[in-house]
């Protein structure tokens, strides 16, 4: 909060800069400067506007939606707690990636990460199976289908 008054306040003297150009009148300095000055604290304003309004609720989405996350499948349709599932998840990596080694190996430029990401959630539904929840909604019916290959 006192970053956002504070850059507010940069933003008024900005405005002030801009369009009165007291220093250019006080000191007789060219008003480029002036100019220049306010057009800097406006921009400051804005970007820090940007980084608390936009970029850090996106970063929250962006994390919400990361395995085992709030809106991800594994924090919708599972009980976990967040360091199980992201353990169970980071375990299942090494078993799935010597799985698909033959795959890697014959399509070495190909996109794996879908099918590791499947893979994973496969591997570790089959430990945490009896932690399901929400069995009965569309969402995450539909995601167990996806990773038993129905």
């Amino acid at each position: 909060m006192t970053m956002t008054v504070f850059y507010s306040v940069l933003f008024v003297l900005g405005l002030v800069f801009i369009f009165f150009r007291p220093l250019a009148k006080l000191f007789r300095i060219q008003p480029y400067w002036e100019i220049g000055a306010g057009a800097l604290f406006t921009i400051m304003f804005a970007f820090h506007l940007t980084s608390i309004f936009v970029m850090e609720p996106a970063m929250e989405e962006e994390l919400a939606k990361r395995p085992c996350g709030e809106s991800s499948p594994q924090g919708r349709c599972y009980t976990l707690e967040k360091s199980l599932c992201e353990t169970a998840w980071q375990g299942a990596e090494v078993q799935c990636k010597t799985e698909l080694a033959q795959f890697i190996k014959e399509h070495p430029s190909g996109l794996i990460g879908p099918a590791l990401n499947r893979c994973r959630a496969r591997k570790m539904d089959q430990v945490l199976k009896f932690n399901r929840t929400n069995t009965e909604s569309d969402y995450c019916r539909a995601y167990f289908e996806v990773i038993q290959g129905k």
